[in-house]
């Protein structure tokens, strides 16, 4: 049977989950997305533009759905990249859909001046790794998913001498406090590997969400010295996740510390001060990513307990 493509319209959002949904059940830690978030994601984005974008129909059956948003943002920024999703469902894979949707990806891309597409997968092997080598891409940076599992009652460590913790959980952070932690976000990962600032907008936008639907209970550390915020820690608990999956686990998801403050423990301090949180919450799985060329950070997860569960690639296309 022939697939049908066109650009996606907000009538197109159901089949759009429906796909997204589909495509990601054989990935370890999936999670369903809701109708309205991919609406939220993707229509409610400034950046999102249908024209980089196909949905596929083989009869009234949605199959396919994928393309790239180029960022303004990350434009701005000095990176002339983007990133690409594909979303195909298992039993239409490898029919030959995966390089007509990347090659209409790449001549959208290129249309706009964009010099590189990449594209991530958290598996070091499988279907979407063979089918970005089987169009060129190649292998370029490795991450890891790594977690803390089953560890008690975790270390609680003292703040470290002349700094001072506050923590706010999103849905209660005002703008302007929202503002100053992506400041000191920002500030923090500058020097990281393909980094590029994040808009306060952005964080404004996931607070609200949050605050829409409760799927999510998310938490601010600052680290300060005085009225300085000198490092900052991002987690939450996903009880979508933990439902789907009769878990118990937390994501601690940013960690940053800012360069003049940094091998004093505060970053060690900080992710403890987040194990703890997870603890009382009655967590006992905690994950976290990590940059796998980023020894420092890899040695100090490594010494709370954590361990690499999985593997992810980056792969890049030079268009």
């Amino acid at each position: 049977m022939n697939i049908e493509y066109h650009h996606p319209t907000e009538d197109d959002v159901e089949a759009m989950t429906e796909i997204i949904n589909s495509s990601a059940k054989d990935l370890k830690h999936s999670v369903d997305n809701s109708v309205e978030l991919v609406r939220t994601w993707t229509f409610g984005e400034k950046d999102y533009d249908p024209k980089g974008y196909l949905i596929g129909f083989a009869g009234s059956q949605p199959v396919v759905y994928g393309g790239s948003t180029i960022s303004k943002s990350r434009l701005d920024n000095g990176h002339n990249d983007a990133s690409v999703s594909l979303a195909v469902i298992p039993e239409w894979r490898y029919k030959s859909i995966e390089g007509h949707m990347f090659n209409a990806t790449f001549k959208f891309l290129r249309s706009r001046g964009i010099d590189s597409a990449r594209f991530f997968t958290p598996e070091a092997s499988g279907w979407r790794n063979n089918m970005a080598m089987e169009i060129g891409m190649e292998d370029i940076r490795h991450g890891y998913l790594m977690t803390c599992k089953n560890q008690g009652q975790p270390l609680n460590l003292p703040t470290p001498d002349g700094f001072q913790f506050h923590h706010k959980m999103l849905d209660e952070s005002s703008d302007s406090e929202i503002s100053d932690f992506v400041d000191a976000f920002n500030d923090s990962f500058a020097n990281h590997y393909n980094f590029s600032p994040s808009p306060v907008e952005r964080f404004i936008k996931v607070r609200d969400e949050e605050a829409k639907t409760g799927e999510c209970k998310l938490r601010l550390t600052f680290a300060k010295k005085g009225d300085e915020i000198v490092g900052v820690c991002f987690y939450e608990i996903n009880h979508q996740y933990n439902k789907q999956n009769n878990s118990k686990a937390g994501w601690a998801n940013i960690l940053g510390v800012r360069k003049p403050f940094r091998s004093l423990g505060l970053g060690r301090a900080l992710l403890a001060d987040a194990m703890c949180w997870f603890h009382e919450k009655g967590m006992d799985t905690i994950y976290l990513g990590v940059d796998a060329e980023n020894s420092k950070a890899l040695d100090l997860y490594l010494s709370l307990g954590y361990a690499v569960e999985q593997e992810g690639i980056h792969y890049e296309l030079i268009l």
